[in-house]
């Protein structure tokens, strides 16, 4: 049987396959997307230590895993769709088979949060993304808007600056950023690549009829500044939606794994769930920092407590 089964494969889970690995514990890594997780969709990560250059989340993601498969970890892609505590074993369905653990590591992350707009399922990938590193290329010469005002959106719109003819960044309050962000922000939307609308939302979508198929021209957008308020149009081929993140644990509704309002994992000090055998570790626990650095650190914890557990067995 194997000792730890890992679902997820973002900097959380490959850490702790590298910890448990390490230690002796046959490791199980399972991916339903990117190996590398979220993280593999920035260009750049610059505060990650060991990197004065920085490095991009690809690569990172990839040396990760090529470090945790050098002492064993198998990684494989595979969703886990169901997961029972049977007491001494675990028990989960990946892929529509069943597989027993003696435990599992939850470090399933989260995933983009989306605006909730009319139609907007039906033109992701297509007009509407969550990556300016995965499609920005697309949209060279082009208008396109960013949604969102913190770290995530400015680094994406800086992105997107590169390639697209005009930037258009919407931001429902102020721009919250850090300060190294604020500052090339600036210089941007002072030499013209980016323009910035705070206290503006997107009401609507605006879609041009093809015959080849819809097409996104802009949105219709409402802004609250200064006591006024307007609606007006903004061209643009594409939307970037960069407004937060939500736990990937939809799947873990009614298998006894507490979890709070916002479907966070509720974990102790030893990131063990609510139940015996199931650990939980990386952005997706209760009052996660959401900072790689911090996420993989609580993956090796995890990994150290589950192997404490496993060996003393």
């Amino acid at each position: 049987m194997i000792d730890l089964v890992i679902v997820g494969a973002g900097p959380s889970a490959l850490s702790a396959a590298i910890y448990a690995a390490r230690d002796g514990l046959s490791v199980r890594v399972f991916e339903k997307e990117v190996i590398g997780g979220i993280i593999s969709t920035s260009e750049l990560v610059e505060n990650y230590p060991g990197f004065e250059d920085g490095i991009s989340g690809i690569d990172l993601g990839r040396k990760m895993r090529e470090q945790a498969e050098k002492f064993g970890a198998i990684v494989d892609y595979g969703e886990v769709t169901e997961i029972r505590d049977l007491g001494d074993r675990v028990s989960m369905r990946v892929d529509g088979d069943y597989l027993e653990a003696r435990t599992v590591l939850l470090a399933v992350g989260n995933s983009y949060r989306k605006l909730g707009l009319s139609r907007e399922d039906e033109f992701i990938g297509r007009g509407i993304h969550f990556c300016a590193t995965c499609d920005g290329a697309f949209y060279a010469g082009k208008e396109v808007i960013t949604v969102g005002g913190g770290n995530a959106a400015v680094q994406e719109a800086l992105f997107l600056s590169r390639f697209a003819s005009k930037v258009k960044m919407l931001a429902r309050t102020d721009i919250k950023a850090q300060d190294i962000l604020q500052k090339r922000l600036q210089k941007a939307v002072n030499e013209g690549k980016i323009e910035i609308f705070l206290g503006t939302e997107i009401e609507e979508l605006l879609i041009e009829e093809l015959n080849l198929g819809d097409k996104i021209i802009g949105v219709r957008a409402c802004q609250h500044l200064d006591g006024n308020t307007r609606e007006f149009n903004i061209s643009a081929e594409a939307i970037f939606e960069f407004i937060g993140l939500d736990p990937q644990t939809k799947f873990l509704e009614g298998s006894g794994i507490e979890l709070n309002q916002r479907g966070e994992i509720v974990v102790d000090d030893k990131f063990s769930t609510s139940l015996k055998n199931i650990f939980a570790s990386g952005d997706a626990i209760e009052n996660a920092e959401r900072q790689l650095v911090i996420a993989a650190a609580s993956g090796a914890k995890a990994a150290i407590e589950i192997s404490k557990i496993l060996h003393r067995d």
